[in-house]
C-alpha cells in the first residue's frame, strides 16, 4: 500500500456531479460494477484508481461508480431519484464492468467500454474514449 487516498467514489447525486463536470469542463466517466465482479476490481486497480491519482486525468475526467448489486438509489441528471438498476437500464447496461463517458447532461460522448480485455491495450482504449468525449464537450 502506497498510502495514497485514491478510492472509488459512488455516484449518488448526478446533478451535483454534473455541476462539477460542467464548471471544470470534465468528462464524467461512470463505471458500472458489482461486488462479485473480479474484472471490476481489476479495472479499478489497474486503470481507474491510478487515473484518479494522476493530475493529468483529474483535469480531464470525473470518475464515479454505480454498483448494480446494491439496492440503492441515486439522483439522476434531472433530479429524479431512482434505483441504480433503473439508471443502468437507461443506458442499456447489462454487463459489468462497463464504462460510460458522459457530458454534464448525461449524454454519451463516446462509445461505452463493456468488459475488460487485453490489459496491454485497455488503457489506450480508455484514453481514446476520453479524448473523443472531451472533443465533443
Amino acid at each position: 500500500m502506497t498510502g495514497d487516498s485514491a478510492a472509488m467514489i459512488p455516484a449518488t447525486d448526478l446533478r451535483q456531479e454534473a455541476r462539477v463536470a460542467k464548471a471544470d469542463n470534465l468528462l464524467l466517466v461512470i463505471e458500472f460494477s458489482s461486488e462479485y465482479c473480479a474484472f471490476c476490481r481489476k479495472l479499478e486497480e489497474l486503470f481507474l484508481l491510478p487515473m484518479q491519482r494522476n493530475s493529468e486525468y483529474r483535469n480531464k475526467v470525473l470518475i464515479r461508480y454505480v454498483s448494480l448489486d446494491m439496492y440503492e438509489t441515486l439522483v439522476d441528471f434531472r433530479g429524479r431519484s431512482m434505483s441504480t438498476g433503473e439508471f443502468a437500464a437507461r443506458y442499456d447496461i447489462t454487463l459489468t464492468p462497463t464504462l460510460l463517458f458522459l457530458n454534464g447532461d448525461g449524454i454519451e460522448m463516446s462509445d461505452k467500454l463493456v468488459g475488460i480485455w487485453s490489459e496491454d491495450y485497455y488503457g489506450g482504449f480508455i484514453d481514446n474514449r476520453i479524448d473523443e468525449g472531451r472533443e465533443k464537450l
